[in-house]
């Protein structure tokens, strides 16, 4: 076992008070390549509190896409930036057939998604709206590959749905090795990040990886997941955030 892992997504109080059910979504797998190699695998999506059918565009993306990417893992496949916008332009061309067979609307299959590919020699990330994708740097502190994108006004944002031509999706290529990745949905990141100096909140994660690199078998990891759901809907951070609430986190530190 080199990435131990861990994800949870949570129902906002906010949910809770109008019986919504929990528009987030996460897919996560750690795919063990022919060669011996470990690719790391993970997607999370936020429906839109808007549309209609958020839940199922959200659960859609996240299983669609990861599917797909532990298939070209498993064919050895090096993943660029074409090859990433190829498999979202499939996902949008099955969120509109589906749209289209239920006569519905594309807007109301609206979600956002983040995603990574990372291997041993490089690492692929991928975001369309908010929400964010935090990494280690070389010296050891954590960075956003991405700003969130909150939109023009305050409270909005891109979805997967907006575009055919994906013109808010962004992708990153970085060569070398990334020892540490969280990703998480919108609902945490007035928690997760300083919003006025635009930086990281770094305790925010020192805490949680100081634990995950303790974990040393499978039955650690269970308990931690288990803990990190019921530290996502605890009082402290319900009352800082009503909103439902994603974070992937995943480390090869020890």
């Amino acid at each position: 076992m080199i990435w131990k892992t861990i994800g949870k997504s949570v129902i906002g109080t906010s949910h809770i008070a109008v019986d919504k059910p929990c528009e987030d979504t996460i897919a996560y797998k750690v795919v063990i390549t022919a060669g011996g190699e470990e690719v790391l695998i993970c997607c999370v999506s936020d429906g839109a509190g808007s549309a209609r059918f958020a839940v199922e565009a959200s659960l859609y993306c996240t299983q669609s896409v990861t599917d797909v990417l532990v298939e070209l893992a498993h064919s050895g496949v090096d993943i660029d930036k074409a090859k990433i916008y190829e498999v979202l332009e499939r996902l949008y061309d099955g969120l509109e057939a589906t749209a289209a067979m239920d006569n519905e609307a594309l807007n109301e299959y609206s979600c956002t998604l983040l995603g990574c590919f990372i291997t041993n020699r490089y690492s692929v990330f991928f975001q369309i709206g908010d929400g964010a994708i935090i990494r280690n740097d070389e010296a050891g502190f954590y960075t956003y590959v991405w700003w969130p994108d909150n939109g023009e006004y305050q409270n909005t944002t891109s979805f997967l749905v907006d575009d055919r031509s994906l013109s808010n999706l962004k992708v990153a290529v970085i060569e070398g090795k990334v020892d540490e990745v969280a990703i998480f949905s919108d609902g945490l990141q007035m928690l997760a990040l300083n919003v006025e100096n635009k930086q990281v909140h770094q305790p925010f994660f020192t805490g949680l990886y100081r634990y995950l690199r303790m974990a040393d078998d499978e039955g650690k990891l269970g308990v931690l997941n288990r803990k990190l759901g019921e530290y996502l809907y605890s009082q402290p951070i319900n009352e800082r955030t009503d909103d439902d609430k994603t974070l992937f986190l995943a480390t090869r530190l020890s």
